[in-house]
């Protein structure tokens, strides 16, 4: 296994902003005003699913989690950018 934790923050490719962004529209779908918590712990298990289908031959405990984090950060700072130049509804 690599010692070198190498992998931060991915910057999406095109193809990748293409499934990010079909994936929120799944989300979108299906969240309603009282299931945001729910939408929240399922996402949670998919993150879940996709870390036990890593090779644990190549990718070490802390490397998964060096991705997953960095990258939650690099989500909400992108969400909160989006708000941050949009109009209140009051």
């Amino acid at each position: 296994m690599s010692k070198d934790i190498s992998m931060k923050r991915v910057e999406p490719t095109s193809a990748d902003k293409a499934l990010r962004d079909d994936i929120m529209a799944l989300i979108q779908r299906h969240l309603t005003p009282d299931t945001s918590d729910r939408v929240l712990a399922i996402a949670a298990q998919v993150v879940g699913q996709c870390i036990a289908m890593q090779d644990q031959r190549t990718m070490t405990h802390q490397m998964v989690w060096k991705i997953v984090g960095e990258n939650i950060e690099a989500g909400n700072r992108d969400v909160i950018e989006t708000l941050n130049y949009t109009k209140g509804s009051a």
